[in-house]
């Protein structure tokens, strides 16, 4: 896009600015970057964050807050199910339609089991558990409406 041979003649700490981005390129990036994030990202981004290494900082920061030793530092199982998570794409959960309802149940976490749910720790769902979880959450939800 820029003229560059391969992503690897792109330093991590160069600025944006130095590699050729003028205000439509960093507008370009953000719209990029909204789309596979599902996030809504600010128009100054490229210029808040010069360089590949701040933005990706700030884009772990935002999309993955507890990512490095939050609430889970203590908890290896927690730790084990959050690192299964982050390394599962973004666009795969949104195109599998998972991302807007793993979202939901993250903005909802201290939610209690309805009572006549059978309680069962999160600890000890593998990943595919936890997805078939979300979808089923996903598709109560939908027939909610």
């Amino acid at each position: 896009m820029l003229g560059h041979d391969s992503p690897d003649t792109v330093g991590a700490e160069q600025a944006f600015q130095d590699l050729g981005f003028d205000s439509l390129t960093a507008v370009e990036l953000r719209n990029r970057l909204s789309l596979a994030t599902a996030q809504a990202l600010p128009a100054t981004l490229v210029f808040d964050y010069p360089t590949p290494a701040g933005l990706a900082r700030y884009l772990k920061s935002e999309l993955l807050p507890s990512l490095g030793g939050g609430d889970s530092a203590g908890d290896p199982e927690e730790a084990e199910v959050r690192k299964a998570l982050a390394a599962v794409p973004l666009g795969l959960l949104k195109s599998a339609g998972l991302l807007d309802s793993l979202l939901a149940l993250a903005r909802g976490g201290g939610a209690e089991p309805e009572p006549e749910q059978e309680s069962v720790s999160i600890a000890e769902m593998d990943v595919a558990e936890l997805i078939r979880m979300a979808r089923d959450r996903a598709d109560a939800d939908d027939d909610l409406l």
